[in-house]
């Protein structure tokens, strides 16, 4: 039903601009983030504040990915990706919500399937 792209991000590499590349270069009109595995660091998420609200909160050190999430679209010449993720600190204290951008901390590897929309309509 689609091809899948691994990208290996290096430690301090930024995590949006590479997903931009490999999107463009493959021609990825959609695809689904179906995994990620490694840390990030210095990273923005859209995540339930202390007080219950909903706020953007920026972590400056080192997270686990626990899980990663989302989709990517390749339309009028511009890339545009929506990922959800889960990530833990060394205290084990959950973090989840919508990844705005973050680097690489140490290696992490995200998995993207490009899907075939023509021949799921067509199906």
């Amino acid at each position: 039903m689609g091809t899948n792209f691994t990208i290996i991000l290096d430690d301090g590499e930024e995590l949006f601009p590479a997903l931009e590349q490999v999107i463009k270069e493959n021609e990825i009109t959609y695809g689904m983030v179906i995994s990620g595995k490694g840390a990030i660091k210095d990273f923005d998420i859209i995540s339930h504040g202390q007080k219950g609200t909903v706020e953007k909160i920026n972590y400056k050190r080192e997270f686990e990915v626990n899980a990663l999430s989302g989709k990517v679209e390749f339309r009028n010449k511009e890339a545009k990706i929506k990922i959800n993720a889960l990530v833990s600190s060394s205290g084990f204290t959950p973090i989840s919500g919508e990844l705005l951008n973050g680097k690489a901390a140490g290696s992490l590897q995200i998995v993207i399937r490009k899907i075939d929309m023509k021949k799921m309509i067509e199906a």
